[in-house]
């Protein structure tokens, strides 16, 4: 099953990457939990559970409304059990204050019968809330 699963999380990351939202939200079960809190953010928009469906909508609005992304990639996936982590790099720039953030992240993706029920991100978080502070 870890070798599927990871298959699934590849196909997130190509329809995310194509900017393909709604592809993307296919392989996300009704009341998955999209969990993109971290310490020292508290000046993020992003940094926040979000939930189901209509959350994640939230979420990734909430990214194209704020910030440009220059460069988005994944270097590698661990599996375990219905656990995939996936291993990268992000940089993006953020609009109001033309600030740049980087940051390697770790992304934890719990899958159940080839939906996505649980995601969670790890990241320099506060490097992401200094980027938004004026």
């Amino acid at each position: 099953m870890s070798n599927a699963n990871i298959e699934i999380v590849k196909r997130i990351y190509d329809c995310f990457h194509a900017g393909d939202l709604n592809g993307l939200l296919e392989y996300f079960a009704e009341d998955v939990t999209w969990d993109h809190r971290g310490l020292g953010a508290p000046d993020s928009p992003k940094n926040k559970l979000f939930h189901g469906k209509d959350g994640v909508q939230v979420f990734f609005k909430t990214v194209e409304d704020t910030q440009e992304v220059l460069e988005h990639g994944v270097t590698d996936y661990v599996a375990s059990s219905d656990q995939v982590v996936a291993i990268g790099f992000f940089r993006a720039r953020v609009k109001a204050t033309g600030k740049e953030v980087a940051s390697d992240w770790a992304q934890v993706w719990t899958v159940k019968d080839g939906l996505i029920t649980a995601w969670k991100a790890y990241a320099d978080f506060t490097a992401d809330a200094i980027a938004f502070q004026t």
